[in-house]
């Protein structure tokens, strides 16, 4: 099983990273790198460190979940980069579901599956409810039910969790920091790749992760963005993100062969 270099962001959530790390270490096939970036670093982030087995970067100020994940990414060592909120739960066979799309051709964005208590789209899958929080987490309940929960089909996603060779992380440039504190960054590092000849952008229906949601973002003021996301990008790409994700991408939409022939001829 090949060995992934899984970064997650993390800023004032050590409970939701702790339930992540343990989900990580207890339901991956293989002994994946973890790399943690600490926004405002305290005591508290210490105290977690302690002797869990990761690496670890901080910062004394909050860089944003872009900022964090570009710094945190040069510590990888292996040959993929994952990225993984802090307040998501990795289930058994997460990561070898992603392992089974590797041989595909470079550029290459692979996409877990969430589950979330929330409305059911295509990308996500709602309506179960696993607990809002640490404390009222379900996790065996959960573990005994999982399986049943595996879409058998691919959708067109960008959501996180994300894999990518770090080779084409590296060539895009990571995340453009100007969207602070994150809102936008992945439909802008989508467009990257996707200028970069990348055709396949998979949300693995079998690979998938309890997403609390929006702990972290919630918190933000969204008048303290440097830029406006959804103006910025249309400036930088000349294209609105929406129709970048309904009319190039096809974001959403379930994977056919006819479907992948049509993002080609993009």
């Amino acid at each position: 099983m090949v060995r992934f270099s899984i970064v997650i962001p993390t800023w004032k959530n050590i409970e939701y990273l702790d339930v992540a790390y343990r989900g990580l270490r207890r339901n991956s096939a293989a002994h994946h790198e973890i790399i943690v970036f600490f926004n405002e670093f305290d005591s508290a982030c210490s105290d977690w460190v302690g002797d869990k087995d990761v690496l670890y970067d901080q910062s004394d100020t909050n860089l944003g979940v872009c900022g964090a994940v570009n710094r945190a990414a040069e510590r990888a060592t292996t040959q993929y980069l994952c990225f993984m909120n802090d307040d998501m739960y990795a289930l058994p066979g997460w990561d070898t579901a992603f392992a089974a799309h590797l041989d595909l051709a470079s550029p290459l964005w692979l996409s877990g599956t969430a589950i979330e208590p929330g409305v059911s789209t295509p990308c996500y899958i709602g309506n179960r409810d696993y607990g809002h929080t640490p404390e009222t987490f379900d996790e065996e309940k959960l573990l005994r039910e999982h399986a049943s929960l595996k879409r058998p089909y691919n959708v067109v996603s960008t959501w996180s969790p994300t894999l990518w060779p770090l080779r084409d992380w590296q060539a895009a440039g990571g995340f453009d920091e100007k969207y602070f504190p994150g809102n936008g960054s992945d439909p802008d590092l989508a467009m990257a790749f996707y200028k970069r000849g990348c055709r396949h952008f998979i949300g693995v229906g079998t690979s998938l992760v309890y997403h609390f949601s929006r702990i972290t973002t919630s918190r933000f003021d969204e008048r303290r963005d440097l830029v406006n996301p959804k103006a910025y990008f249309k400036q930088k790409w000349g294209m609105s993100w929406r129709h970048f994700f309904k009319h190039v991408l096809y974001r959403d939409k379930v994977i056919t062969d006819d479907l992948l022939r049509k993002i080609r001829m993009r």
